[in-house]
Order: C-alpha cells, then structure tokens, then sequence
C-alpha cells in the first residue's frame, strides 16, 4: 500500500497526485480506526508518518495538499488541534519547503479563531503570547527569517479572506504576532522587509460599507496598531526611519474617519509631538511628521489639546535647526489662527523665548540658508509673535481624555508636567512657590530641564512686577547651574526691558544681564547687547557700570572695557552736565571694583585713571568719585 502511494506521488500528474493524497488520508483513517483522535501518543503508522513526510516534498501540489489534508483531519475531530501544530512547528526549522506549511498554520489559526470567538469564555489574547506560549508565527520567524516572503503573502490571504463573523477574533490572534514584529525589544534588521511589507497589508482600505465608520476589521487592525505606537522602538537611525514610516501610515487611515478616530487621533497627535523630538535627533528631520500635525489642526479643531501641542511646539522649536522651523512655525500659526477672533491660549506665551531665539539668530543663519517659496522664517516668527501680544489670553482646562498613558518617549512628560505647572500658576501666590522651590533644587542639580526655562521665560513676560525680582534673581542662579539655555533667555530679557515698567524693575534687568555670564560661549552675545546700550549717550554710565559687572564674570572682556572707559573721557556737547556726572561717576565706581577685585592683574594700569581723576575733581562738590577712587587706591595699597 505504501509503496503504491509513493509511485502513485512521483507521477507528474497533478490531478493524480491530489487524489492519492485523499487516498492517503483514507489510510490514516483506517489505520486509527479504533483509537480516539489522533494525538502526540498516538502510534505512528505508516500512512501517518508517510503523510508527515510529503508535508515537506519538492513537489509544490503535493506538499500543499498533505498539508491541508493535516487541517482537515483537524476540522473533520480526527486528529487534536496542538498535535498538528506542533507537528507542523516541529519540521520548519529543518525543511526546504515551508509554504505548505504555513499556509496549514494559517488555516489552523483562523479555526481556532472561529471556535474560541464562538465561545466566548475566555479572550482570544489569552491563548497566545510572545513570550511563554508564544504565537505560532513567532516560533516560525524565528527560526526561518528567510521564509518572510512566504510569511507575508499568507498573512495577506489571512486578512484579505477573514470571514466576517471572526473578524475581531482573528485580529486578536495575531495580535501577539504583530506586536513581537513591530516592538520587540530585540529588533532584528531580518524581519525589517516583513515589516514594511506587511503595514501596507493590514492599513489597505477595505470594502466601503459605511460612509461613517470603517468596517469592523478595519477598526480592529488600526486599534491594536494605535495601541503598539507606546512599545515603538526608537534607538537608532533605522528604527526611528521605520516608526516615522509606522505612525505616518496608521495617522493616515484614522485620517480617512476622522470623526470616529477623533480620541486616537487626537492622542496619536500628541505621540507624533514626541517623535519628532527623536526624529530630530537621530536623523535631522521632522517636517514630514509636522505636516501630518497641521491635518489634524485642519480636522480635529476645537477637539485638539491646543495647550499641550503648544508645549510641545516651543520644545521642539528650542532643539530644531533652522532648516526645520519653518513647517513647525507655520504649525504654531495654524493653531493660533484656529482661534478665529477668539482668545488664546495662555500657554502660547512659552513660544516667546523660542521665537526670540530665532529672531536673534536669523542674521548669522541666514549666510547659509537657502532661498525657499512662501513666507521667510522671519516673517512666520514676527507674525507668531504679534499674535502672541494681542494679550488676550483664554484660561481653559485641558481635556483629560487626552493625556497620554503611555507616551512613546519622555518629551511628554516635560510637556505634561508645565502644563500642570502653568495650571497651578494661575494663583499668584503659587508663582513664588514654584520660584523658591526651583531654588532650593538647584544646589544638587547640574542639568535643568529645558521646560524650567520655557516657565521661567514665560513668568518673566507675563509679570507686571510683583514678582519680578525673584524672577531675575532665580534667573541668574538657574545661569549658574546650568548655562545652556543662557543664549535663549538673553532676547527675553531685551523683550521684557521693551515692555512698559517701573524704572527700578528695567535697572534690575540690565544689571541681571551681566550675571548671565557664566560660560565663555555666551559672553559675546551678552558683550553685544551691552555694547548695544552703549550707543545710546543717556545710557553710556550703565553700560559701563555692567560692562565692570561682566568683567568680573569673566576677565576676557577687560580690553572691552578698558576701550569704554576711554571713551567716557572724551567730552560731547550733545549730552548734559547730569549724563556727563553720571558717567564720572560710573567710571570713578568701575576703577574701585576693578582694583578691589583683581589688584595684582590690572591695578597698575588704574595708577593714571585715578590720577586723572583726581586732578579733575578738586571741588567740594565733586568729592564723590573722588572718594570712590580714593578706595581704589587704598584696595591697591592693602594689596601691595
């Protein structure tokens, strides 16, 4: 009988061969006639090992229909459900030919799908997962990544073919699946085409049945893969190229229903306000990403979290390259515009220091920059920060269905964290807690978050004075401990000083400016800015009041104001008795502190400034920068 069957297999006729595989499985039958079902403890006899054995044959009809002969004796109760599988799991590693095989792993799954959606006794997302018990696909993977091809073309019949009352079940079982292909930890670069090829699969448009709702499958797929954007890998150029790739095309289904996706939309849009920051440090590049942002501005409207997307905005904006602002101002602008008359939200007032910034760069950075269509990068920000002015500001509380559980990096939580912040400040007394509470931090911190300087930046805007103070004086300690933001909260300062205020509060932010100079990078910005001053006659005693204040910051500006103070010598008629004392004054101030502070290094060179000065004033009237320099000269004795 055996022997029969195999020459009955070897003729070259496929009409032949299927009808002795029929045979074949009649064999099996006879021969397990008087047991139960077919088991792992079953005696194998010669049909049955026979029928395991042309599972794997070269010949593509007869490996194809042995292996459905297999999940036949399933369906028809001859033969138990794990025997089969594992039996089939059990010959891939080793087998030239796995397309058969798959295919009956294929069938066996959607079966077992059917029965147990049937049941209803326990979720199908029990039977399976990655790790203990894992999904059969992921033991096929795993020991033959070469066979991908085949694995996609069958996953694609899977989807394409599932019937309509096991649609959510046959979803489920695949989910484990598809979450150890798209987020395991230990990514292999093997499975990347399987990846790529497979998104396109299961994101195709379906059958249109409904105008308002995707079909039932289609609702499925794009929930489980909404929920598998947090368990993203992103650590490397390739995998933050492939989740850009993943976000963007599941962003773009939920797009084609935007009212019944509105909730994972509006979620998916605070996780893509994460991967940009990522995507900006891998690869450079995030505009792809913010233009997907500005579909959900045009969308979701008044259903979008305008507070945290504005956050996320002024972070980004902080850690982009200038090639990269201008899609992301236009963001900016698109939102605020949504507004329509409307006020807006006081959390716009954190884009300021961003903008700054980039107002105050765009000279240096527009020498390398390329000429591009539409509104410049400077126009955007001026336009951004006019809207910003208006000072019609709107306090609403944000929608807490829209907060992230699981958000794919760490940027939300800097944005969730000001926003609770920016909340809690609504009561005045609260602002000053939140100052010295950031205080008493800084002596065990050497790194602060850039979100404490955004909140920093926009307190300093919005006071009208009554917190001022406190305001620069944490400033200038934050500067202390940390000098990377120091470049951003310069313009801020020069914007506030701009601002109507009391002319104690405008001193104390000129004399906060020298304090800043911490770091070498930032003494020319803060040099410039003072040299800026200086231009103006009624302000020169100040300016060389903290050019002195700088100087003792950092030695390299001595030369700097070695020149000013010459400068202040030389007589003008256009300015008035008053300025012209202040400036003898000023000057008289600076050669105390400058032989008080470093006698040994430059206290020779104030021997003919005192001198001078001394000779010019004689007069009882004129005793004050005479005593001034007079304590100079008595620093420098004490120090000879």
């Amino acid at each position: 009988m055996s022997d029969d069957i195999r020459k009955r297999f070897e003729f070259p006729n496929s009409l032949i061969q299927s009808q002795t595989v029929g045979h074949l499985i009649a064999a099996v039958l006879k021969e397990n006639s008087f047991s139960e079902k077919i088991h792992q403890s079953t005696t194998q006899t010669p049909a049955l090992n026979l029928l395991w054995e042309k599972c794997c044959s070269d010949n593509v009809v007869v490996r194809t229909t042995c292996c459905e002969g297999l999940v036949a004796l399933v369906a028809q109760d001859h033969a138990e459900f794990s025997y089969v599988l594992n039996g089939i799991l059990n010959l891939i590693p080793s087998t030239r030919n796995t397309h058969g095989l798959i295919k009956a792993i294929m069938k066996l799954l959607q079966m077992q799908a059917l029965k147990e959606g049937q049941g209803e006794k326990k979720s199908i997302q029990d039977i399976y997962t990655i790790r203990n018990h894992p999904q059969p696909l992921i033991t096929v993977l795993e020991h033959r990544p070469d066979c991908w091809p085949v694995l996609l073309q069958q996953l694609t019949i899977f989807f394409q073919q599932c019937p309509e009352r096991s649609e959510v079940s046959c979803v489920q079982i695949m989910a484990p699946f598809l979450r150890y292909l798209y987020c395991e930890p230990s990514q292999l670069q093997e499975y990347a085409n399987l990846r790529v090829a497979l998104l396109k699969v299961l994101l195709q448009p379906r059958v249109l049945c409904d105008k308002e709702q995707p079909s039932m499958l289609e609702q499925q797929i794009l929930q489980l893969c909404c929920d598998m954007v947090p368990c993203l890998q992103i650590k490397d150029l390739i995998q933050t190229t492939e989740v850009m790739l993943f976000i963007e095309e599941v962003y773009l289904s939920l797009l084609r229903y935007p009212v019944f996706w509105k909730t994972q939309l509006t979620q998916l849009t605070l996780q893509l306000l994460c991967v940009c920051e990522v995507s900006l440090k891998i690869t450079g590049e995030c505009s792809s990403l913010v233009r997907l942002l500005e579909h959900s501005v045009e969308l979701l409207k008044e259903d979008l979290p305008v507070e945290l997307i504005m956050i996320g905005i002024a972070l980004l904006l902080l850690q982009t390259p200038a090639c990269q602002q201008k899609p992301i101002l236009s963001l900016a602008l698109k939102l605020l515009s949504c507004a329509e008359g409307q006020k807006i939200p006081k959390s716009s007032l954190l884009l300021v220091m961003p903008i700054l910034q980039i107002l105050s760069s765009i000279a240096l950075e527009d020498c390398i920059s390329m000429d591009e269509e539409g509104p410049s990068r400077q126009q955007l920000a001026l336009n951004l920060l006019e809207m910003i002015q208006q000072e019609c500001y709107r306090d609403d509380h944000p929608k807490l269905s829209y907060r992230l559980v699981f958000p794919v990096t760490s940027m939300y939580g800097s944005i969730f964290t000001t926003l609770r912040i920016l909340e809690v400040m609504r009561e005045e007394s609260a602002v000053s807690d939140w100052l010295a509470s950031v205080e008493s931090l800084l002596p065990i911190t050497t790194a602060i978050p850039v979100h404490v300087f955004l909140l920093l930046a926009h307190l300093l805007v919005e006071d009208k004075g009554q917190n001022l103070h406190q305001i620069l004086k944490v400033t200038s300690e934050l500067a202390q401990a940390d000098s990377s933001q120091v470049p951003n909260l310069i313009p801020v300062l020069m914007f506030k000083l701009g601002r109507p205020l009391e002319p104690i509060l405008c001193n104390n932010i000129l004399y906060t400016l020298p304090t800043l100079g911490v770091h070498k990078v930032c003494v020319g910005q803060i040099l410039r800015v003072i040299q800026l001053l200086g231009t103006t006659p009624q302000l020169r005693a100040v300016t060389l009041r903290l050019l002195t204040s700088l100087w003792e910051k950092q030695d390299r500006v001595y030369p700097e104001l070695q020149r000013f103070m010459a400068m202040s010598d030389v007589p003008s008629l256009s300015v008035s008795k008053e300025i012209q004392w202040e400036k003898l004054i000023a000057k008289a101030a600076s050669i105390r502190d400058i032989c008080k502070q470093r006698p040994y290094q430059h206290g020779a060179d104030m021997l003919a400034a005192i001198s001078q000065v001394l000779n010019e004033c004689t007069k009882p009237d004129q005793a004050t920068p005479a005593a001034l320099v007079l304590q100079g000269l008595h620093a420098l004795c004490q120090a000879e």
